[in-house]
């Protein structure tokens, strides 16, 4: 078995209307990623799904869920979760290049991966639940290439035998000692 894992999946999202009852006076409505299909349909991007009062549905697209062997682990804390998901990144179309207000920019099933598009806060990132046939996938990946690695403590450095590299001020210096208000300070830098 190879060392990577591409799956193709369908996206669909959901623009929903704020209630009125809210007071969200940020915006009427809102997107939200909220489901991901088991290989390809037959839509095209900006088909409508389903509708009702409070919302509509539409086909985001396919995507590619890339999964390597090395990031088994990632894959492992996502399924200790309650409820096994894949995570869809929706990114803003600013450049109007497609139908919708928004395009899925990214799904991935490692939530570290997930949790690095969070960090700038500008892509709307959203947990759906796991398809069952991707979950078996995934599930075989694992098992065929998840090795566990015990954990190793870090040995302290011994930051005084330490080497003085050009560029580099030392982290101590025992031949540095410095007077202050009559108290000798070891391993202080002159100013």
């Amino acid at each position: 078995m190879k060392n990577e894992l591409k799956i193709n999946v369908a996206v669909i999202a959901e623009i929903r209307k704020a209630s009125s009852h809210s007071n969200n006076i940020w915006a009427e409505d809102y997107w939200m990623p909220s489901a991901v299909i088991f290989g390809s349909v037959n839509h095209e991007v900006g088909d409508v799904i389903r509708q009702t009062e409070s919302a509509t549905a539409y086909y985001m697209g396919r995507s590619e869920i890339y999964c390597h062997a090395k990031e088994t682990e990632s894959y492992i804390f996502n399924f200790e979760s309650e409820v096994p998901a894949v995570y869809v990144i929706l990114r803003r179309d600013e450049e109007d290049e497609h139908p919708l207000d928004y395009f899925v920019h990214a799904v991935t099933v490692s939530p570290y991966e997930a949790q690095d598009y969070a960090d700038p806060a500008e892509d709307i990132i959203e947990r759906v639940p796991m398809p069952t046939k991707l979950a078996v996938t995934l599930m075989d990946f694992i098992d065929h290439h998840h090795v566990d690695e015990p954990f190793k403590k870090r040995k302290r450095k011994n930051f005084k035998d330490e080497p003085l590299q050009f560029g580099k001020d030392p982290i101590y210096n025992s031949s540095l000692d410095k007077k202050s208000n009559g108290h000798v300070l070891k391993g202080s830098q002159n100013d």
